[in-house]
């Protein structure tokens, strides 16, 4: 039975998938992160260890959007103090754990955006249709929905 386009998603068919298990950190997903042109869109509920998520945003410290829940509202403002170039913005919901590199990288995981001490998975995507679909569907108005700080 094959997925369809409906209230609750879309489908789509993907040549280039990779399901991460426990050993990809964020800090690996993005390892490459200078070098990528499109803009970095990242949805969490929390922002776990800012030195580390530093150590991330510092390989290109611009065109970065970051959704946060309220809960994390202490340290994106650390996080916004340290960087002013980046974006964030709070919404009460969020618990999605989602990171869009244009123009085609999609990972979806488990695991909040930082480092992590869990048993973590997620999957990756090479997509076109996948980023832009998930970024004007999801991120786009969830963002406008949103506080930023």
């Amino acid at each position: 039975m094959a997925f369809s386009d409906d209230a609750g998603g879309f489908a789509f068919s993907c040549d280039d998938a990779k399901l991460s298990i426990v050993a990809s950190t964020w800090n690996t997903k993005l390892s490459q992160l200078a070098r990528m042109p499109g803009p970095l869109l990242i949805m969490t509920r929390l922002l776990p260890n800012l030195d580390y998520i530093g150590r991330i945003v510092c390989k290109r410290p611009r065109d970065i959007y970051i959704l946060a829940s309220t809960d994390a509202e202490a340290n994106a403002r650390k996080l916004k103090a340290q960087f002013p170039a980046i974006r964030i913005a709070l919404h009460s919901e969020i618990n999605a754990k989602a990171v869009f590199l244009g123009p085609e990288t999609v990972w979806i995981g488990s695991a909040d955006f930082g480092e992590s001490k869990m048993i973590e998975s997620a999957i990756g995507l090479h997509s076109e249709t996948v980023f832009n679909t998930a970024v004007t569907s999801l991120f786009n108005p969830t963002w406008a929905a949103s506080r930023e700080i």
